[in-house]
């Protein structure tokens, strides 16, 4: 009797697999209760439906988050697929390489002693009485052309505002006008492309078409006395070396200028009394923490990429995708079977876990691998991301990171009251910022 039970529970998920999708609520529960003691063959056709109601799941969820765009809630529709239209899916690999491929509408800064410094303001209607309500910066940073007018362009953007710009207007998503003599189109180089994510706090190098690379990165954090530290999102052009500089006891090396004052570099280091003191900054990799620039790994991935390779290899007008973390935004986690890697006799101090079968962090090494859904168990449990590689988050961090950007909430509450006064002109902001 009990063997004939377990094949009519069966029945019905069978059933529901053929005509009505995976179960859920209390029939799901109900059947879930009733799967133990199995024979093999049963428990087979129970993992079955276990994995059928995974992917299921994983592929609503990957559905839903491709309704995230960088002109996510703009109110402006375009059918064309372009920087602005583009899902935040680093998984679709053409698309990602098309838009990094496209020609960039950027705004001539050539008649201005500081091109790649000067700020235009956009302005709330066509008219230069009408008030600002927010900055774009010339040169490399790129805008949505919505209506091309004689005169006057309506265009959208994020607002590059600095601490110092003319209207403050922190990293928000914006639709005004420009004067449209400024609007030039430029041909991006075609050598490589990179996206920034500051949901997931990665650089994904692009070269030949495909993901080829990627690294952790730090954006920048906002704190309720900088609410200018946010990294700007938009579409960018790397256009200027600027080599070294000192950021308050910082020395950041191999900067490359993409977006004003906003620099990409690698991870900085403090001088120490024996040697450079990198640890502090390379243990925040994977999470904000710059004061606006993106700080990159000096770490070699498994492909011989770091920041060091990104400055020697770029060209002028390499273009660079910076993607909003919007609220609702979630990170996908990992298949269950897909692969990591680990070195079984590794010294607890540096027990990683990798992406892949080969590590510079050990590169005589052979690696074993196992399997992304065994990571929380022995003896996987244990072991560290490794700094090298950038291996996926574990299900408890991903979760974490997705519980604060849920629907509903504000991961960034100083941000937001931040934004709350804004538009506004700076000698105002100063004010504000006096007291």
């Amino acid at each position: 009797m009990k063997h004939l039970e377990h094949w009519t529970i069966l029945s019905v998920i069978m059933f529901s697999m053929l005509f009505s999708g995976p179960m859920t609520g209390a029939w799901a529960e109900e059947a879930t209760s009733n799967a133990s003691g199995l024979s093999a063959q049963e428990t087979e056709t129970w993992d079955e439906y276990e994995e059928m109601v995974l992917t299921s799941e994983n592929e609503d969820a990957h559905a839903a988050q491709r309704e995230y765009t960088p002109a996510y809630g703009s109110g402006y529709t375009d059918p064309a697929l372009n920087y602005w239209t583009l899902p935040m899916d680093i998984a679709d690999e053409a698309a990602v390489w098309d838009v990094l491929m496209q020609p960039i509408t950027v705004l001539n800064g050539k008649s201005f002693e500081r091109p790649e410094r000067t700020q235009i303001t956009v302005r709330s209607e066509p008219s230069l009485d009408s008030p600002g309500i927010g900055v774009v910066t010339c040169e490399n940073q790129g805008v949505h052309v919505l209506e091309r007018g004689q005169e006057w362009s309506l265009i959208e953007c994020y607002s590059a505002s600095f601490f110092d710009s003319k209207v403050v207007n922190w990293n928000r998503l914006i639709q005004g006008y420009v004067q449209t003599k400024y609007l030039k189109e430029v041909k991006p180089d075609t050598s490589m492309g990179l996206v920034i994510d500051k949901l997931t706090q990665r650089l994904y190098l692009f070269r030949e078409g495909r993901l080829y690379s990627e690294l952790m990165v730090s954006t920048g954090k906002s704190n309720s006395k900088q609410p200018y530290n946010e990294t700007r999102s938009g579409e960018f052009l790397l256009t200027t070396k600027v080599g070294t500089f000192k950021s308050d006891n910082m020395t950041c090396r191999i900067a490359i200028r993409f977006n004003s004052g906003d620099l990409l570099h690698e991870v900085p280091y403090v001088y120490s009394r024996s040697d450079k003191g990198y640890r502090k900054q390379e243990d925040a990799l994977g999470k904000r923490a710059s004061h606006g620039c993106i700080r990159v790994q000096r770490r070699l991935t498994p492909e011989g990429i770091n920041m060091e390779w990104i400055y020697e290899h770029f060209n002028k007008n390499t273009k660079i995708l910076i993607w909003e973390d919007w609220q609702g935004r979630q990170i996908l986690e990992p298949e269950g079977d897909t692969q990591l890697y680990y070195n079984p006799d590794a010294k607890p101090s540096v027990a990683y876990y990798h992406s892949g079968d080969f590590c510079y962090a050990c590169p005589k090494v052979s690696l074993q691998s196992f399997a992304y859904a065994d990571l929380d168990t022995e003896p996987y449990s244990s072991l560290v991301r490794c700094p090298y590689c950038a291996p996926p988050l574990r299900r408890a961090e991903i979760e974490e990171i997705n519980q604060l950007h849920a629907l509903g909430g504000d991961h960034d509450p100083v941000l937001t009251e931040a934004r709350s006064y804004c538009p506004m002109p700076q000698a105002e902001f100063k004010k504000i910022k006096g007291k």
